[in-house]
């Protein structure tokens, strides 16, 4: 006798509603998604003990007739799709006629509805998957589903659920990121009676920002939008610096559907590479909208997972659209102003610490700003926006108009060789500088294997390297920005990067690090005096970067504090 056997029906169920239903957030979103299918306006979401005991959806949409009822808790019992070519053109949520079916599989399941222009309506109930009786009742037009004791069937799930507040947050969390997809729709959410969440009709996403997101979400994002073609990007984008500790704040959806997705969460990293630190996660809101037959939704029974046709047009389309906003700095434009104004307002006065660094100690490409302003830019200097000084000989500050600027000098220089670099390095080549002698390097094998494999990518970046047998080499020129800098230290540096990528290595996609490393380098130093003249050159120098208000490694470079903090602080009204 065989040991292949047919699983019972039951068991079957169990199995197919693991990988619909993981957790009480999981029924509120397949229900709340069947609500909005159904073209409801308003729906109400009620739970209690986080979801485990009870959870009902309640909705105004176009209600179910009797028969329909009684189908809809069936497995594989859809109105949604009827032929095989619908399943590559999803315009719903649902499709797959699983959520119900699944949900009553695990819990004790309760359906009231009544449609249009019936005179009564209809309740419906299934326990553990078994239909249990069926009636005519009177209710309002729309659906109510009723869930109750979920995982009862299945206690293993059950120990696998969180604490009452995790199983809580989550669906907050769910119900957050429908209704910031559907601004249109009014959403409650109540926890024991109590309402937790509201979220009225909005006809735009700009209000739902501060609902669903927090205050400071509503005032720190911004708004951006692109199409080419059939791809439409639209969304709000987290200025750098509102940023989180993971990516829980990067919410993804397509044609409405939330969703999670490597592809979209890469194209957001990318449009913030060099914004933010590598440790830390932008708050973005991503709404992408393509025809339904571009994108395949049909991956997996949660509904989570897509598939883009075209997955390399809609990723750089995210990227540039987010990036032409990062690089607009909406939320700069006064600072960019204050900035103007301190350079056409500044006079010549005593800086508070007048100690001038030597020349001989600040890089190259300073010294030259300073010559080419050298008695030019004296007579503009102005008396109300002085430079006051250094606090630890590392923070530059400014009195404005309404407040102090503090500037992070290696930050705010590093910045400003970092876009010099990019472009220099975008153009052709980075300036370099002839050695009077040359040096000569000696390298392990790796690396050696590594800089003779990447000579010409080397020129390009300003190190013209010459091989001088085994592993030694000269250098006959460094990029002109290290020149007073230990340039040959950090070629060694360079180079240690590209020996760790492997023999495959490609430094012309690969060059940002490398100039982070140039610009820290040859960044002035914490730490180190600079005079008046040298402050407000970098101040110019940073306010004419695509980025101003944060270093390559994504720390700020400047701050503001106004004449209201400074109140507050000293607690005056």
């Amino acid at each position: 006798m065989g040991i292949i056997k047919h699983l019972k029906q039951e068991v079957i169920s169990k199995i197919a509603a693991g990988e619909v239903v993981e957790r009480p957030a999981s029924v509120v979103k397949e229900l709340v998604e069947n609500a909005l299918d159904a073209g409801s306006t308003e729906i109400k979401v009620e739970v209690q003990a986080g979801g485990r005991k009870f959870i009902r959806v309640t909705d105004d949409g176009e209600g179910m007739t009797p028969e329909d009822a009684l189908l809809a808790p069936q497995r594989y019992s859809t109105s949604k799709i009827e032929s095989e070519e619908d399943l590559f053109s999803i315009r719903t949520f649902g499709f797959r006629g699983e959520a119900l079916s699944a949900i009553a599989a695990v819990s004790k399941m309760k359906i009231i509805t009544r449609k249009d222009g019936e005179l009564a309506g209809v309740e419906v109930v299934v326990e553990g998957g078994v239909f249990k009786g069926s009636k005519e009742v009177g209710c309002p037009l729309g659906t109510s589903v009723e869930v109750r004791d979920l995982f009862f069937n299945v206690p293993a799930r059950l120990k696998f659920l969180k604490t009452l507040g995790t199983e809580l947050g989550q669906i907050g969390e769910v119900m957050a990121k429908i209704a910031l997809g559907n601004a249109k729709t009014h959403f409650q959410l109540f926890h024991e009676g109590k309402l937790l969440a509201n979220y009225p009709v909005r006809e735009n996403l700009s209000s739902r920002l501060a609902e669903a997101l927090g205050r400071e979400a509503g005032e720190k994002m911004h708004f951006f939008r692109s199409r080419n073609g059939e791809i439409e990007i639209e969304g709000y984008a987290g200025e750098p610096g509102f940023d989180r500790p993971n990516s829980r704040g990067i919410y993804l959806f397509v044609n409405r559907r939330p969703v999670r997705d490597r592809l979209l969460t890469h194209a957001v990293m990318e449009a913030y590479r060099n914004l933010i630190p590598k440790d830390r996660y932008p708050v973005v809101l991503l709404l992408v909208q393509l025809p339904p037959s571009a994108v395949d939704v049909n991956i997996h029974p949660s509904k989570w997972e897509v598939k883009f046709t075209d997955s390399e047009a809609v990723h750089r389309r995210v990227v540039l659209s987010i990036r032409g906003l990062l690089e607009r700095a909406p939320w700069l434009k006064e600072s960019r102003e204050r900035v103007r104004n301190h350079l056409n307002e500044l006079r010549e006065t005593p800086a508070i610490y007048p100690h001038r660094a030597a020349e001989a100690s600040l890089p190259f490409e300073y010294r030259k700003t300073l010559e080419g302003k050298s008695g030019q830019d004296d007579s503009q200097l102005a008396s109300r926006h002085p430079f006051l000084g250094q606090i630890d000989n590392t923070y530059l500050v400014f009195q404005s108009l309404d407040g102090l600027t503090l500037v992070d000098q290696h930050a705010a220089h590093e910045r400003v060789v970092f876009e010099r670099l990019l472009g220099e390095f975008s153009g052709g080549s980075i300036r370099r500088q002839a050695l009077l002698f040359p040096e000569m390097i000696e390298l392990s094998i790796g690396e050696a294997k590594a800089t003779e494999g990447h000579l010409m990518e080397l020129e390009k970046m300003g190190f013209e390297i010459e091989p001088s047998g085994g592993r030694t080499f000269w250098v006959k020129s460094v990029p002109e920005v290290l020149a007073a800098r230990e340039p040959l230290q950090a070629l060694k540096e360079i180079i240690q990067h590209i020996s760790s990528w492997g023999k495959n290595a490609d430094l012309q996609s690969s060059f940002d690090p490398l100039l982070h490393l140039m610009a820290c380098r040859s960044a002035v130093q914490a730490s180190q005096t600079m005079s008046q003249e040298e402050a407000v050159a970098l101040l110019s120098d940073l306010q004419t970067c695509i980025s101003p208000s944060r270093c390559p490694h994504g720390r700020p470079t400047l701050l503001k504090i106004t004449l209201a903090d400074l109140k507050k602080m000293f607690q005056r009204k």
